[in-house]
C-alpha cells in the first residue's frame, strides 16, 4: 500500500502541473531542483518528503492540502 501513495502522488503532481500549463523543467527551476526530479516523483519512481512537497506546492501556487487532494 504505501508504494501505492508514491505512484498516486506522482500522479497528482502531474495533473496539477499540467493544468498549469508547466513543463517539469519549469518547475524544477522555480523550487530549486532539476527536471529529472519531477520526473521521478511524477513517475512514483521516488519518494519525496514533506518539505520538499511544500516547495513543490509553492513552485506551483496551490495551498499544501491541494498537494494531498483524492489521494
Amino acid at each position: 500500500m504505501s508504494r501505492d501513495i508514491v505512484v498516486r502522488f506522482g500522479r497528482r503532481l502531474q495533473g496539477l502541473r499540467k493544468t498549469r500549463n508547466m513543463n517539469q523543467t519549469i518547475l524544477a527551476d522555480k523550487i530549486g531542483t532539476d527536471q529529472a526530479t519531477i520526473s521521478r516523483i511524477e513517475n512514483g519512481k521516488q519518494e519525496t518528503c514533506l518539505r520538499f512537497i511544500e516547495l513543490l506546492a509553492m513552485g506551483l501556487k496551490v495551498p499544501l492540502s491541494e498537494m494531498f487532494k483524492d489521494l
